[in-house]
């Protein structure tokens, strides 16, 4: 018997390394942007889609449009936006090569 769970418990763990994640949390408010990059803005909404200009967009056809572009990335995320897609859109936008990506979140 023991040796079943020892067995059970060795095939459930996980083995992986765990990677941090630094955040800092700022009030949108207490920011201001004082540069003349050109943002292009993202928004993931409530149902964890990303929002490009009206136009919903699966993490696929996100990283098909980021491709080629340069520009500083904005993503801002509705305050019942599941926290995966926002940092799921935060991996393709660096996939796709974009150097500066912010994560901004809503009040």
């Amino acid at each position: 018997m023991v040796f079943i769970l020892l067995v059970f418990f060795m095939l459930a763990t996980r083995f992986g390394a765990w990677k941090d994640l630094p955040v800092s949390v700022v009030p949108s408010e207490a920011v201001e942007r004082q540069d003349d990059k050109t943002w292009l803005e993202l928004h993931v909404n409530a149902e964890g889609k990303v929002d490009w200009n009206g136009e919903a967009l699966s993490l696929e056809q996100l990283g098909e449009r980021l491709a080629g572009h340069d520009e500083a990335v904005l993503i801002t995320g509705d305050p019942d936006a599941p926290l995966q897609a926002a940092l799921a859109a935060v991996d393709v936008a660096r996939a796709a090569g974009l150097k500066e990506v912010q994560l901004e979140l809503l009040p």
